[in-house]
């Protein structure tokens, strides 16, 4: 058995005041952790709302951009059409049975025979 150097020391046991007092103190901590946990909580569903409505937002920016875009579509396709429809008028009114009928409302004939111009028939006078 080893002998100790020193003797061994007699705690004093804290009276019951001491332990009252401390367990005051234990239990306004745990209140206090409470009360930050709430907050925290609190804080945690703000940031969770807070992001939802950014969300809302901006689904609700990407619908309307979606729907000027569908209107902006089909105006360009009514355009097309209006277009290509002119387009059309223009090739019927180019088409050569409709300037001989037009030609012929104007009182002009049809040429009997065809004739050609040449060049070298003429004098060809440059002025200086």
């Amino acid at each position: 058995m080893a002998i100790l150097a020193n003797p061994p020391t007699a705690r004093r046991r804290p009276a019951l005041k001491q332990v009252i007092e401390s367990t005051a103190e234990v239990q306004a901590n745990a209140t206090s952790q409470k009360l930050d946990t709430r907050k925290f909580v609190f804080l945690l569903a703000s940031v969770v709302t807070l992001n939802l409505l950014v969300i809302a937002g901006i689904n609700i920016l990407m619908t309307q951009d979606a729907f000027t875009l569908q209107r902006l579509k089909s105006e360009r396709n009514i355009a097309l059409d209006e277009k290509d429809s002119i387009l059309n008028q223009v090739d019927q009114l180019n088409s050569p049975a409709y300037l001989a009928r037009v030609a012929k409302d104007l009182g002009m004939l049809p040429a009997k025979k065809i004739g050609y111009i040449e060049y070298s028939q003429f004098d060809v006078v440059v002025a200086p």
